[in-house]
């Protein structure tokens, strides 16, 4: 096994997962800093480990240890599932998602509905987000979706690589992140979204499609997942900017006005709900919540280091390595831009302002170039 030029990628998977660790178990009576000190030895034995012994079992012995793995992940969501009352948590990540499609088949108007948390929170995923997830609203909770995106997850590492060994170790660190279990026992769907994301990026990677010869199918693409979140653009923007910029003018203008367009088309039915009722989606929409808090020179300061990123990186690992700064890095001045514009003098432990899931966003990619550096079967 090859963990070259791994180093940061294994702080930041230490990173978000001890950052969990000390701000959720700092409420309980159980010492944080303790805990967080035996998990990052565990993790680093776990390296040790895989590191010494791996290539001595076969990958038909780790085709069998991945699917048990996986099995025991989605035994662990459906407890989670079934055990932990939703109403009982103070993150309305679920609620946002399903009181909307309460809202949506009951023929009131979606965004205007709160969560179960506070009057004041109103849902903020787009529309084709809800869309997704109208199945496993249907069969009665819409945390379903964390089994079917694990699940398909799993496949599309699989798929990637042709390797048991290298899903197995990215199950492995999955299954090992506190933050990961942190958004299953809080339904929060915002990993879910990443995944679909990240998915999407393995599937035109390992099909070998390009802008250029599929140039419909990726403005479709691109605009559907534009259409879930605005988080989901950073990724797909790093993936596809380098190849974007060898289009010709005219492609140039028409991918993001395409793109752009498919959004508004997505939005539409939203607008047009209440052109009798004061055009209410214009005061209250999604983008209210997703643009409210934001410095304008830090995002175009970010957006030129994007396209550092976007241009440097050379073959895929390299993707996954630059995206996981990447996401780290906008994240982190996100949370900078909100402590300067609100003036929180607080600890990010301690005031709820701080929205460290966020942080989550970027474990995919991380996880992924963790595991595409480990030796091949």
């Amino acid at each position: 096994m090859k963990f070259k030029q791994s180093y940061l990628q294994i702080v930041l998977y230490l990173f978000v997962n001890v950052l969990f660790i000390l701000k959720y178990t700092s409420r309980t009576e159980i010492p944080a800093v303790e805990i967080a000190g035996i998990y990052i030895v565990l993790i680093a034995g776990i390296f040790y480990l895989y590191h010494r012994f791996f290539d001595r079992v076969s990958a038909h012995v780790f085709k069998y240890l991945s699917i048990a793995l996986l099995s025991f992940a989605v035994l662990g969501i459906i407890i989670a599932l079934v055990y932990v009352d939703p109403y009982t948590i103070r993150v309305d990540r679920w609620s946002a998602v399903s009181f909307f499609l309460e809202a949506l088949f009951s023929g009131n108007y979606p965004y205007a509905v709160h969560t179960h948390v506070s009057e004041t929170n109103f849902p903020s995923p787009f529309p084709i987000w809800h869309i997704i997830n109208i199945p496993f609203y249907l069969l009665g909770d819409v945390g379903i979706g964390l089994v079917f995106f694990i699940v398909v997850t799993f496949v599309a590492v699989q798929f990637f690589f042709s390797s048991y060994h290298k899903t197995f170790f990215f199950l492995l660190l999955l299954f090992l992140s506190p933050a990961y279990w942190w958004e299953v026992v809080v339904r929060s769907d915002s990993l879910s979204n990443a995944f679909l994301v990240f998915i999407f990026i393995l599937w035109y990677s390992q099909k070998k499609i390009s802008i250029e010869k599929s140039f419909i199918l990726t403005i479709f693409c691109c605009g559907l997942i534009t259409s879930t979140r605005l988080s989901a653009i950073l990724p797909v923007a790093l993936f596809l900017f380098a190849t974007y910029t060898k289009l010709n003018w005219t492609k140039k203008l028409i991918f993001p006005a395409a793109i752009l367009g498919l959004v508004v088309l997505t939005f539409l039915p939203f607008v047009l709900w209440t052109v009798n009722d004061n055009w209410v989606f214009f005061s209250r929409n999604p983008f209210m919540s997703q643009t409210s808090v934001g410095n304008p020179i830090l995002l175009m300061g970010m957006i030129a280091l994007g396209i550092v990123f976007a241009m440097k990186w050379k073959n895929m690992t390299d993707f996954f390595n630059s995206t996981a700064v990447f996401i780290f890095l906008f994240i982190l001045v996100s949370q900078i831009s909100l402590m300067l514009t609100r003036g929180i003098s607080d600890s990010l432990f301690t005031d709820s302002t701080y929205d460290i899931s966020y942080f989550t966003l970027f474990l995919p990619y991380s996880i992924m170039a963790l595991a595409a550096k480990t030796t091949d079967d």
